[in-house]
């Protein structure tokens, strides 16, 4: 039985935390493959997206075409309302016999309870969580740390009658987002080591982000 990871996300744009975020989840649990998942339009974040979901899959392509454990998921059948427990049975069809992960970051997971059909895929596979970034000090009082405590989400799970398996990625604390980075294109300010070479060129040349989002 092999061992895949779902690594959705709105990508708007990828960056190297999303990069280490992957990595992490593939050696610290063996995995064989990580499936990057851009999301179509979300319920729930539709208004925030700003790069339609064409070009925040074509970014996510730029950056995994050299890692050779990374898969880009199939194009959505629609660029409607997208739903995480539809495109995950989808791809369960696809690769049958598989022991299936889902990385999301800490402050996804505590969505988890009000997504659509919770209940059914929260059982369905084991949540890798990335930590959030903690702005303060360490045990060493001079470094930024990582953090987070599931056990809020578990039990809010539980109380929907279902048990989900969650662990923790161990990984080091990184400074980079999205909003970070969509908030330097529309300063002008330099985008590189923030994200993939093939990403910053492909922003740069779509002019991507450079416009306010629309109240």
């Amino acid at each position: 039985m092999g061992k895949m990871a779902i690594f959705g996300g709105t990508f708007d744009p990828v960056h190297w935390g999303h990069l280490l975020m992957a990595q992490t989840a593939l050696s610290q649990f063996a995995l064989d493959r990580v499936i990057w998942m851009p999301d179509g339009i979300s319920p729930h974040k539709s208004r925030w997206v700003l790069g339609r979901w064409e070009q925040r899959r074509e970014m996510v392509r730029r950056a995994i075409a050299n890692h050779p454990n990374f898969l880009l998921s199939p194009p959505l059948e629609n660029n409607g309302i997208s739903y995480a427990i539809e495109t995950f049975l989808s791809l369960q069809h696809l690769y049958p016999d598989t022991q299936w992960y889902w990385i999301i970051g800490s402050d996804a997971f505590q969505t988890l309870p009000k997504w659509h059909r919770c209940q059914e895929i929260g059982k369905l596979c084991e949540w890798l969580v990335a930590p959030r970034l903690v702005l303060g000090a360490d045990t060493q009082g001079d470094r930024p740390t990582t953090c987070f405590d599931p056990s809020p989400v578990v039990a809010q799970m539980n109380a929907l009658g279902v048990q989900i398996r969650c662990s923790l990625l161990e990984m080091p604390s990184i400074g980079i987002s999205s909003s970070l980075i969509r908030r330097f294109c529309l300063e002008g300010r330099e985008l590189r080591y923030l994200v993939p070479e093939t990403v910053r060129t492909y922003i740069t040349a779509q002019k991507l982000y450079q416009s306010p989002p629309n109240p």
